[in-house]
């Protein structure tokens, strides 16, 4: 399956054959690769540099290492969180603004939400709903009015059917969740409920043209509130196009 590697950066060749062949099929998720030993061979490398591709690889998602006498290193199955983390890390090591991502969110979710009422199925609708609803509940709590609020989100676009799609807002919410809940106050938290319940209603009726009008009005609302925060912000001392903050990690691997 593997060939023998002869170049400077080993590691990074092979990263490179063995995503291949997860990403051809030729590796399937649960499928055990051969031990260190047996890699190293195959590729004509040490075992030290095979180790730093598996840390590669399980750093991607692609592979999982459980040791003892049963383990190894396992092809792992799909999993959109580590897609989202990916794209969220992506995100916060270019540095980008959080008004460039409120500006995002209404070209992504327009189109998530126009799609979700045309593929959306009962199962999803109704998980929509109780996030909706369970919004409802907490219109007196800000905080978890907030969080409910970036949940309805993410269902909306997982009503849509497409896992990219799932994944890139998933990612981004989860910025926001951390970078802007402080913005929220009682009457945008009544505002949001509202649009989340007319989306809900276009969605029910399977109206993409009403749905992403009501998601653009409720995207638009959101986008001036994160500039006049942001604006604000600077009159603070901080900079008024605030950037979206690097995780310790992230910072790490930036350098």
């Amino acid at each position: 399956m593997f060939t023998p590697i002869r170049q400077a950066r080993a590691s990074g060749e092979i990263v490179s054959q063995i995503e291949r062949a997860i990403f051809s099929g030729e590796l399937k998720p649960g499928d055990r690769l051969q031990s260190e030993r047996e890699l190293a061979e195959q590729f004509s490398v040490s075992r030290i540099t095979v180790r730093d591709a598996l840390r590669v690889l399980e750093a991607r998602g692609l592979v999982h290492v459980k040791v003892g006498a049963t383990g190894g290193a396992f092809v792992s199955e799909a999993n959109l969180d580590s897609v989202a983390e990916s794209l969220s890390t992506m995100i916060r090591l270019k540095r980008m603004s959080l008004s460039e991502l409120a500006e995002a969110r209404k070209v992504v979710e327009v189109q998530a939400v126009q799609l979700a009422a045309q593929r959306v199925t009962g199962a999803a609708l109704e998980h929509l709903v109780e996030v909706a609803e369970r919004g409802k509940q907490m219109v007196r709590d800000q905080g978890a009015h907030f969080d409910a609020s970036m949940e309805f989100h993410v269902a909306v676009a997982e009503c849509a059917a497409n896992e990219v799609l799932g994944a890139t807002v998933r990612a981004y919410h989860e910025l926001i969740r951390g970078s802007l809940a402080d913005m929220v106050d009682a009457r945008s938290v009544r505002n949001a409920q509202k649009a989340h319940e007319d989306i809900v209603g276009a969605l029910r009726a399977h109206d993409g043209d009403a749905a992403g009008e009501a998601m653009l009005e409720h995207l638009e609302d959101f986008e001036k509130r994160v500039r006049t925060y942001l604006q604000g912000a600077g009159a603070h001392g901080a900079v008024a196009k605030r950037r979206i903050p690097l995780t310790r990690a992230a910072a790490r691997r930036a350098k």
